[in-house]
């Protein structure tokens, strides 16, 4: 198949998680800040945010929300320096095969998407930072509230897999035919299921039996997807 649009998921598809992804990233920050203050309690919180968020304790839609509400309270106060500090960190996990394959499909006219339940400004800054940024015609996730060089909060628009599947209808048309989506987790299940082409990123080809009663096709990293899509 020849497709028209790819619609990528961002952590943990765009960038391998090792081990954390750019939201758990940010809060680690704000977490060792904290510890050299007075709010040595809120950092633990903190952890305990983390911890839960790498087990998959925010899976359903009431408790996604409940996540982006303490995410976006935690952030509160962080310097949004942090933000390009792990843009820096992560940008270097792309490797300059997945690079160049992002550029490959680009230049292919593929019209390719980002939709997340991560945060926007990690999404644009680790692209941009990569120099693969102008490869896609949007990036769509949860932005952020910036105010005098600190973090006041975030907006939630993008919470669960129903919400990325609602936009990805919206963003073609409400037509799978010709569409690729690449994906990694629980939040693109509904996605994946929808599009007329499936990928599951499987770095350590963990997945595969997971989700062998499904009809994806199955890549360890995105230099690979030129070659699959030909």
């Amino acid at each position: 198949m020849i497709p028209h649009t790819i619609i990528w998921d961002f952590d943990g598809t765009l960038y391998p998680l090792r081990p954390l992804d750019s939201e758990q990233a940010l809060l680690k920050m704000r977490r060792a800040q904290l510890q050299k203050g007075f709010s040595r309690l809120q950092s633990l919180w903190i952890e305990g945010l983390i911890y839960g968020d790498r087990h998959q304790w925010f899976t359903s839609r009431p408790s996604r929300n409940l996540y982006r509400m303490l995410y976006s309270w935690a952030l509160k106060g962080t310097p949004a320096t942090f933000l390009d500090r792990v843009a820096k960190d992560i940008a270097a996990l792309i490797s300059a095969d997945d690079r160049k394959a992002l550029h490959d499909l680009h230049d292919r006219r593929l019209r390719m998407l980002v939709i997340s339940c991560g945060t926007q400004e990690l999404c644009e800054r680790i692209l941009e930072r990569a120099g693969v940024k102008k490869c896609f015609e949007a990036i769509s996730a949860n932005p952020l509230k910036l105010e005098a060089g600190n973090i006041k909060g975030g907006v939630s628009c993008m919470v669960s897999a129903e919400d990325k599947l609602s936009l990805a209808r919206k963003l073609t048309g409400n037509n799978p035919k010709g569409v690729v989506a690449v994906g990694d987790g629980y939040t693109d299940i509904p996605l994946l299921d929808w599009v007329q082409e499936p990928i599951m990123m499987d770095p350590d080809q963990s997945k595969q039996s997971t989700y062998a009663g499904k009809p994806y096709q199955f890549i360890t990293a995105i230099g690979e997807l030129p070659r699959l899509l030909t």
